[in-house]
């Protein structure tokens, strides 16, 4: 973690073993780059993220801003 990273800024989650596997297998591959599961979950999230944005017309960081029910 750098200075401006600590605990408060991060949360755990869960996922699947396989879907583990799966990822460790990517970076194992060593093609793509990844130091760890959480940068390319990190990545992964973000870019669905801004997919969900595009496809609903919505502006950027828009879901950010959805109440939860």
């Amino acid at each position: 973690m750098t200075n401006t990273e600590t605990k408060d800024n991060y949360v755990t989650v869960r996922i699947p073993k396989e879907l583990a596997n799966e990822i460790d297998a990517i970076m194992e591959s060593g093609t793509l780059g990844y130091r760890s599961r959480a940068e390319l979950v990190n990545e992964a999230i973000r870019r669905r993220i801004e997919q969900l944005n595009s496809n609903n017309s919505m502006k950027p960081n828009s879901l950010k801003k959805i109440k939860k029910e």
